[in-house]
């Protein structure tokens, strides 16, 4: 199984994310930080599974929240690119990939 790298902005995003969860209900950023735990579990364990989303980026819902890992595949690791929300411009993260 490959292991799971973030890009640091994605890290950024990932902590934010959590923050706002926890101020709206104490608890819920816990929540969903093992829903993007379980979420990187599963795409290390089938990467290919994942639609794609982009040129080589796929994507993985966290449910039951509105986001979505996008990742792209490497021979030694699975790199997430963005912590998606789902309502945010489509082209935002792009930049990431080079």
């Amino acid at each position: 199984m490959k292991r799971l790298t973030y890009l640091s902005i994605a890290e950024i995003e990932l902590a934010e994310a959590a923050s706002f969860y926890d101020e709206r209900q104490p608890g819920l950023g816990r929540l969903f930080l093992d829903a993007v735990r379980e979420a990187g579990e599963r795409i290390c364990q089938h990467p290919e599974w994942w639609p794609g989303f982009e040129g080589p980026v796929r994507g993985c819902r966290v449910a039951p929240f509105p986001y979505r890992l996008l990742y792209r595949e490497f021979p030694d690791r699975i790199q997430i690119i963005s912590v998606f929300h789902l309502s945010r411009h489509p082209q935002r993260w792009r930049d990431r990939l080079s």
